[in-house]
C-alpha cells in the first residue's frame, strides 16, 4: 500500500527480523533453494516474455488508435498512471469521482487507453478501467469505509521470523473476493478485447525486479478457467507492503508492494523504437501520430512534509524511507517528461502530461493508518480537487 506511515512499520519488521534470524534457530526452510544459474535463466526467460507481452499490447493499441482515428481524426491516447500511497488511496478514489463532472473537453475524464496502478493505486485501478459511476462509487465507498480487521497483528509472536509477515490482512482479502468475481472478470475482458491495457505493477523479490502484470489478459485467462485467484494475488501482492503484510506467490516467484520498484508505471523500461509513437511509425508511416496525454494521480504529497526527526532509529528510518519515495517518485515524473520531450523531437509525435498531488496543505484529522476520519477527510478532498480543472500541474515537480 506504501505510504508514510507504513515506513515505520517496515523498519520494526526489519529490526526484529533481523536480530531473530541471529538468535532463532532451526527455522524451516519453505521454499525449495534455487542455483543462482537457475535463476539468471529464469530471468533471461521472463525479460523476453515481458518483452513479447509488451510489443504485442503496444501493437494492439497502434490498431486500436487507428480504428478510432477514422471517425475521430482528433482521438488522443490517454494514459491513466495510479500512484501507491495506502489508505490515502482514497484521494485518488474521490478525486476520479470528481474528475468525472468536468465539463471541458480537452479536461474531463476520458475513456483512458492504458490504466496503470502501484501498490493502493492497483486495487483502483481496475475499477478506473471500466470507469462507470457504479464502478468509481463502489471503489470509492470500500475507501470511505475502513473495517477494523483490515489489517491485523499476528498476536503475541508476531515478530518470529519464520512468519511472512508480522501482521495479517483477512478484512482486505475480504473485501477483494467480494468486488474480483468471475462477473468482473469478464467485464475486464472485454474491454481487453477492444485493445485497451490495464497493468498492475509488483516486484518480484526472487529476480529482484519491477514486473507489471497485463492484469486485463489476466482477466481472460481467469474467465476461461473460472478462477479469478490470481488475479486477487497480483492485487495483494502490488499493495503487499513488505515485512507487514504477505508477500503473494505467484507462478512460482514471490511478489510483494510494487512501490519498492515503482511507485508509478508509465513505459518508461521501453527501449529506443518500442514506445507507441515509433511503432506506429512503423505500422502507419504516412499518418500523423495521435497525440498523447499522460495524467498520473499521485496518493501522496508531492514532497515530503518539513519536520522536526527526534535522533532516534525508528524515527530516522521512518523518515528516511519517507523521503526515498518522495524523491524516487518524483525522479520517475521528471523522467517521464524526459522521454516524452525525446519522443517528439523524433517525430514519433506530441505528448502531454499532466500530474495531480494531494495539497500540502491537507492534514489527516486522525493519527494512524486506516482511520475512517482521514480517509473520508481524503475522499473529499479528492473529490473537490477532482472537479476543479485548474489542480493539474503540467511541469516537472
Amino acid at each position: 500500500m506504501n505510504r508514510t506511515a507504513f515506513p515505520a512499520i517496515h523498519a520494526l519488521a526489519a529490526a526484529v527480523a533481523a536480530s531473530l534470524a541471529l538468535t532463532v534457530a532451526g527455522c524451516a526452510q519453505k521454499r525449495p533453494v534455487q542455483t543462482e544459474a537457475e535463476l539468471l535463466a529464469e530471468r533471461t526467460t521472463l525479460r523476453q516474455e515481458l518483452v513479447g507481452e509488451g510489443l504485442q499490447a503496444v501493437g494492439l493499441l497502434v490498431e486500436r488508435m487507428h480504428e478510432r482515428r477514422k471517425t475521430d481524426p482528433d482521438a488522443t491516447l490517454d494514459v491513466l498512471a495510479i500512484s501507491g500511497g495506502g489508505d490515502w488511496g482514497a484521494f485518488g478514489t474521490g478525486f476520479l469521482r470528481g474528475w468525472s463532472e468536468v465539463t471541458d473537453p480537452k479536461l474531463g475524464r476520458p475513456a483512458f487507453d492504458v490504466v496503470s496502478g502501484v501498490s493502493t493505486g492497483a486495487l483502483i485501478a481496475p475499477f478506473a478501467f471500466l470507469g462507470t459511476p457504479e464502478d468509481l462509487k463502489t471503489v470509492d465507498d470500500l475507501y470511505r469505509n475502513p473495517k477494523a480487521d483490515w489489517v491485523k497483528t499476528r498476536g503475541l509472536l508476531f515478530f518470529l521470523p519464520d512468519n511472512a509477515s508480522f501482521a495479517e490482512v483477512p478484512g482486505l482479502e475480504r473485501e477483494i473476493d467480494k468486488v474480483i468475481t468471475e462477473s468482473f472478470a469478464e467485464r475486464v475482458a472485454a474491454e481487453h478485447a477492444s485493445g485497451r491495457i490495464l497493468l498492475i505493477n509488483t516486484t518480484n523479490l526472487d529476480d529482484g525486479s519491477p514486473q507489471p502484470f497485463l492484469w486485463a489478459n489476466a482477466a481472460e485467462d481467469a474467465v476461461e478457467r473460472h478462477d479469478v485467484t490470481r488475479l486477487r494475488n497480483i492485487l495483494l501482492a502490488s499493495s503487499g507492503v513488505p515485512g507487514a503484510f504477505p508477500p503473494r506467490e505467484i507462478d512460482g516467484s514471490i511478489y510483494v508492494d510494487g512501490a519498492v520498484t515503482s511507485n508509478i508505471i508509465y513505459g518508461g523500461n521501453a527501449k529506443k523504437g518500442m514506445g507507441f509513437g515509433a511503432i506506429w511509425k512503423r505500422m502507419y508511416p504516412n499518418e500523423p501520430v495521435p497525440t498523447v496525454r499522460y495524467w498520473v494521480l499521485l496518493n501522496n504529497y508531492s514532497q515530503a512534509i518539513p519536520r522536526t526527526v527526534q535522533p532516534t532509529w525508528p524515527s530516522v528510518i521512518e523518515r528516511s524511507l519517507e523521503i526515498a519515495v518522495r524523491a524516487s517518485t518524483n525522479i520517475a515524473l521528471r523522467h517521464l517528461y524526459a522521454m516524452t520531450e525525446a519522443s517528439e523531437l523524433r517525430g514519433e509525435g506530441h505528448v502531454e502530461v499532466r500530474w495531480v498531488a494531494i495539497p500540502q496543505t491537507w492534514k489527516a484529522p486522525e493519527e494512524g493508518i486506516f482511520k475512517e476520519a482521514t480517509m473520508r477527510s481524503l475522499s473529499d478532498l479528492g473529490y473537490a480537487t477532482g472537479r476543479n480543472p485548474a489542480s493539474w500541474m503540467t511541469e516537472a515537480p
